[in-house]
């Protein structure tokens, strides 16, 4: 039993400037935040600054760099410690000497707008470092986080990522994406993934009519996401660990427009004139049924021996909505 009481605070500043020069449009966001806590006696200053510029030359270009210095307070189960007392068991004491994990960042990004097929395009492409010190080590137990309740690791996130957004028919939208990514720490010594890592993502989401039949609407949907690294309970990821199987997954769905904003005029007379739009639709999540895993239930035998038994998430499902906009 506890009986904690703190006070926080904070102040931040920021200003905007907005320069036209003869090479052209250049945005600048800086600001500085602040903050107190008197549990862990802890001061914060962090700095950041967003800069965004548009070529006069290539003004379908954008150009974005952002960089600062983060802190993430440590929330209640972080600073959580498992202690050994006289009996040898152990208990639970909350680390008042607990640091908020640090993060250095660089991000460095451009969009390029373009139309094609005579629809408006957007290609985004943004790659970044973080570099981030005193973590708090966590492990993934089922759907459960057990943190080590201590400042005891050092890493680092990096990758890019890349999405192309359009129309492919008015009113429509659409996208494809595509994302590398690598997070690391340094655990007792050995140098592993951190919980988060998921090495590769793709994403597709595309939407169309059907040819002479305006109100219906086709959309599919494909995911398909690298495995998290798991470990066995109680014992961390420097000791070995295995990736679950990649995520994958397809969705199919159907809509039908039973009031769209051509029909405004013809209900002018009716209760429909209230509503922009209403469309029903139909939809089949995972429509492969793929098993997709999504933690490991563990069994021990006799001999010690650790077995991991997958939990799966739901398979093929079927779904119908209504949407309504006023």
């Amino acid at each position: 039993r506890h009986n904690t009481s703190s006070t926080r605070f904070s102040a931040y500043a920021q200003d905007t400037y907005r320069l036209s020069t003869t090479a052209g449009y250049l945005n600048i966001n800086g600001g500085i935040r602040m903050s107190y806590w008197s549990f862990n006696k802890e001061f914060l200053l962090s700095p950041r600054v967003n800069v965004t510029f548009v070529p006069d030359r290539a003004p379908r270009w954008l150009f974005r760099f952002a960089t600062g210095l983060y802190y993430q307070s440590p929330f209640y189960k972080e600073y959580r410690m498992p202690v050994a007392d006289e009996n040898g068991n152990n208990i639970i004491v909350l680390n008042n000497e607990i640091k908020s994990p640090r993060s250095f960042q660089f991000i460095g990004g451009a969009d390029f707008t373009f139309r094609s097929f005579n629809r408006p395009f957007k290609l985004t492409a943004e790659a970044y470092y973080k570099l981030m010190s005193r973590l708090i080590p966590f492990e993934v137990d089922n759907l459960k986080l057990t943190y080590a309740g201590q400042n005891l690791t050092n890493g680092y996130a990096a990758g890019i990522d890349f999405k192309l957004f359009g129309q492919f028919v008015p009113g429509s939208d659409s996208w494809i994406s595509f994302s590398l990514m690598k997070t690391n720490e340094k655990l007792n010594g050995v140098n592993v993934p951190r919980p988060t890592d998921r090495r590769y993502a793709f994403a597709l989401y595309f939407t169309d009519y059907f040819p002479k039949f305006p109100r219906l609407k086709f959309s599919l949907r494909g995911i398909l996401n690298d495995g998290l690294p798991t470990t066995a309970p109680h014992r961390g990821r420097d000791k070995g660990y295995f990736r679950a199987p990649a995520y994958k997954r397809v969705d199919v769905g159907l809509s039908y427009g039973l009031v769209t904003p051509d029909d405004r005029q013809r209900n002018s007379g009716n209760f429909l004139r209230h509503f922009k739009s209403v469309w029903l639709g139909l939809d089949c999540f995972n429509l492969f049924d793929i098993s997709n895993v999504s933690s490991y239930y563990w069994v021990t035998d006799v001999n010690d021996i650790q077995y991991a038994v997958p939990n799966y998430l739901t398979r093929r499902q079927i779904n119908v909505r209504l949407s309504i906009e006023f």
